[in-house]
């Protein structure tokens, strides 16, 4: 294990208030609801806290490691689980990449491993959660929904439309047309 400080950059989404929030740790990272209920020291390093406050998270829910440059999850016997991918994880040492998403209670988090020789890492302050959220890229699906939802709202507007003109039109009074006596002589003769 080398003595330099390794870091990671964990992001999520507040479920309350939906704002971005980001810490940069140094590994290994404690993940739950009470610092008090964590580790301080794990494999004789010191531990960073995360600390999220909710009823779902276990006051210790579990730790992220960093071990020969590979991220690893480990659930602590959390009482509602620890997710990578939208799976539980199962065993005790589960290696996982920036791509992957953590799911610990209502947050998903993603954690980037952050080099020693970034800069950026020992500029960055411990705490990030007031950075101003990067600008999303809608997912490529969310094309294809707006439209069916812009689809399903005109045709919508046009049933109202079809329903009231109908509606409009059984409703006018009819004024009886009656022949006039000068038509009948007429058709008479």
């Amino acid at each position: 294990m080398s003595t330099e400080p390794v870091y990671i950059q964990l992001t999520w989404e507040d479920p309350e208030m939906a704002e971005l929030k980001r810490s940069l740790l140094a590994a290994p990272i404690a993940v739950g609801r009470e610092i008090e209920q964590m580790p301080q020291y794990w494999e004789g390093q010191p531990v960073s806290h995360l600390e999220l406050v909710h009823q779902e998270i276990s006051r210790f829910h579990a730790l992220i490691a960093v071990e020969n440059n590979q991220l690893y999850v480990t659930d602590n016997r959390s009482a509602n689980g620890t997710f990578l991918n939208g799976r539980p994880i199962r065993q005790a040492h589960q290696p996982f990449s920036s791509k992957d998403t953590l799911r610990i209670g209502p947050y998903k988090i993603t954690a980037t491993l952050m080099r020693t020789n970034d800069l950026n890492a020992t500029a960055q302050s411990a705490d990030q959660s007031n950075l101003a959220p990067p600008m999303k890229s809608l997912p490529k699906n969310a094309v294809v929904v707006w439209s069916i939802g812009i689809a399903l709202l005109l045709l919508m507007g046009f049933g109202a439309w079809a329903i009231v003109s109908s509606l409009l039109e059984q409703s006018r009074p009819r004024v009886p047309t009656t022949p006039t006596p000068t038509t009948r002589m007429r058709d008479e003769g």
